[in-house]
């Protein structure tokens, strides 16, 4: 065991024993308070390992309308839902005509562009929460979470219309003023939505941000939303009034540089050109050499890793040829940007639309117009699902995608459709692809002709919260069962979906189940369970699951305050204790104990729908 491990397993335990409990007591605790009974009662105990499935709502918000459809043959059983609604996980924020709660315009930190009914936490979402402890959450909140659900959840988080949470402190009259006179916690929420990657939000949080409250961050960070976005006029207009207030910092002169260039003000341009390279000898290479575009001049190489909202602003508007593979290492935000380019190839384009698809900040149409926009030739037309194994990556993805659509016999675009969905879950593009071929999943009929298709069709579905659509599939599977084992077997693998929805019988089986499958039932068991569904107690066969011996749940001490958040109804501390417990790697790779403990906070805090597709998502993840 590494020592960094042996140290996590140390602070685990410790916190353990100071609950009351040994080592595995707190195990066990786990596993028993997984079941619905112990959901329902209220922990008297400090530290809950489990918390209550239901919290009361806040005043204004609606229950949530995920409620799933029955699956074939049998009934549907919903878990209760409640509070802010989830958007469904097919769409992307949209931010126009949303309100801003007018009893928050007096403080400026609370300001939000979600309230309840948009998809918001709710105004109360603080509420009880340290302020240190939420800043430093936030502050840790990872730049690129693997999870398209936690990644929502922490964009509507931070975009949250929500009183700011209170700072502990020693009731003196210095702390009260400096209290009182804080604005970090708004700046901290911008900084993140911008590292996350949310351009629509951010602009739209910014925009209802009165402009005295900018320092030259805030100020910074609207010029390159503006910029990104295309709209270099408003950008610009910021430009002018901020480089008098904030003139000796580098940033503002270069942004003014490019204005000046924008205006045709080529007279005043090259004079605060001349002055900066004075100011900034040594500084960027990148926007000197692209300073050329507007002079006429080349730009000579550009390097990748040094674009800028400004850069690709200027690269947008110049002549300049945009370097190869420029969304492989962007950070999310700038993949906006790199979209814009009209010189960059169509390959490109679709590479950062495809990450921002994954992300779950475009809607899929947007990546799937970018796959059909790559040319083909005529070989690759003639033998797609050759051609694209041939191809791999991203062209090969793009291939079966365009054959898919192309095709109008219903076999074959499901074989096309079916390959395409293959090769972007290898590729860790599996959620992306799913949003763009969505149409295409829905146009197809079900029917025992495509009952090979069932499988594929059914799992897409229910990533995207298509449930009675799933459901359709999963029917097709069922009847052609009574005549095909295959069928059966397909069908039968599918009922954990429909049992994380809602519907169907409680999870069974698992007697004769060994290594990785163990695995993964023990985990649909687990996330079930979390949910607040009745569930068998014992899980047959789950003890000799692969890895579960020596497998370390590293994230103790966090999940042990998430059970606490969660019991607390403290929501908004709940969602970034998950995405601090889970938001760093791929879902495959996390504890089911983690998994489960995520969920049944969500579904605690009224995070119905939000809970059911992580659950989803982590089963998906787990190759269930």
């Amino acid at each position: 065991m590494s020592d960094s491990r042996a140290r996590a397993n140390g602070r685990a335990r410790a916190l353990a024993l100071r609950a009351g409990t040994g080592w595995a007591s707190a195990l066990f605790l786990t596993f028993a308070a997984l079941s619905p009974l112990a959901a329902q009662q209220q922990p008297s105990a400090p530290i809950s390992l489990f918390p209550p499935t239901v919290a009361p709502q806040e005043p204004g918000e609606t229950a949530d309308e995920g409620a799933p459809a029955a699956v074939p043959q049998a009934p549907a059983n919903p878990a209760p839902a409640h509070g802010a609604p989830a958007l469904p996980p097919t769409e992307t924020p949209q931010y126009e005509g949303i309100r801003v709660d007018k009893l928050q315009e007096l403080d400026a930190e609370s300001l939000g562009i979600l309230e309840a009914a948009d998809g918001g936490l709710g105004v109360e979402a603080w509420a009880g929460s340290d302020r240190t402890l939420v800043e430093g959450l936030i502050a840790a909140l990872p730049d690129d979470p693997s999870s398209p659900t936690l990644r929502r959840l922490a964009v509507r988080l931070v975009l949250s219309n929500a009183r700011a949470p209170k700072r502990a402190s020693g009731n003196t009259l210095a702390d009260a003023v400096a209290a009182a006179q804080e604005t970090d916690f708004l700046r901290l929420r911008v900084d993140r939505l911008y590292a996350l990657g949310d351009l629509a939000g951010l602009n739209r949080l910014l925009g209802i941000v009165p402009q005295r409250l900018d320092d030259s961050r805030l100020a910074q960070a609207r010029v390159d939303g503006l910029l990104l976005a295309g709209r270099d006029q408003q950008a610009c207009g910021q430009v002018r009034g901020a480089a008098a207030r904030f003139p000796a910092e580098v940033y503002w002169s270069k942004a003014l540089v490019f204005c000046q260039f924008l205006a045709e003000e080529r007279d005043q341009a090259f004079f605060a050109l001349d002055l900066l390279r004075e100011q900034d000898p040594e500084g960027d290479p990148l926007f000197y050499a692209l300073t050329n575009l507007f002079i006429g001049g080349e730009a000579g190489a550009i390097e990748a890793g040094a674009l800028t909202p400004l850069s690709l602003a200027m690269l947008r508007l110049g002549a300049g040829e945009p370097p190869a593979d420029l969304a492989a290492e962007a950070p999310p935000l700038l993949l906006h940007g790199i979209a814009a380019l009209d010189k960059a190839s169509p390959l490109d384009k679709a590479a950062a639309l495809e990450r921002l698809a994954q992300a779950a900040l475009v809607p899929g149409r947007q990546l799937a117009e970018a796959y059909s926009a790559i040319p083909f030739e005529e070989p690759e037309l003639a033998d797609p699902l050759v051609k694209a194994g041939e191809a791999g990556g991203l062209r090969g993805r793009a291939l079966l995608f365009h054959a898919a659509r192309q095709e109008s016999i219903a076999t074959a675009k499901a074989e096309f459709l079916q390959a395409a969905l293959a090769a972007a879950r290898q590729a860790g593009r599996g959620f992306a692809m799913a949003q763009a071929v969505l149409p295409q999943v829905e146009a197809l009929l079900p029917g025992a002709e495509l009952a090979w298709f069932a499988p594929a069709a059914g799992r897409t579905l229910y990533r995207l919260g298509r449930y009675e659509g799933a459901a359709a599939w999963t029917a097709v599977l069922q009847l052609d069962g009574t005549r095909n084992p295959e069928s059966q077997a397909a069908f039968e693998a599918l009922m954990p979906y429909a049992r994380l929805i809602g519907g169907g019988a409680p999870l069974g089986g698992g007697s004769e189940a060994e290594g990785e499958e163990a695995a993964r039932q023990f985990l649909a068991m687990v996330l079930s369970r979390a949910l607040g569904q009745d569930e068998p107690a014992g899980w047959p066969g789950t003890l000799g699951a692969a890895g579960f011996e020596t497998a370390a749940l590293e994230p103790l001490p966090v999940l042990l305050a998430l059970g606490d958040a969660a019991a607390a109804g403290r929501r908004g501390e709940v969602v970034l204790l998950a995405l601090r417990a889970l938001g760093e790697g791929p879902l495959e790779e996390k504890h089911p104990l983690a998994l489960g403990y995520a969920v049944s906070a969500l579904n605690a805090v009224g995070l119905s729908s939000d809970a059911r597709a992580l659950a989803l998502e982590a089963a998906l993840a787990a190759g269930i």
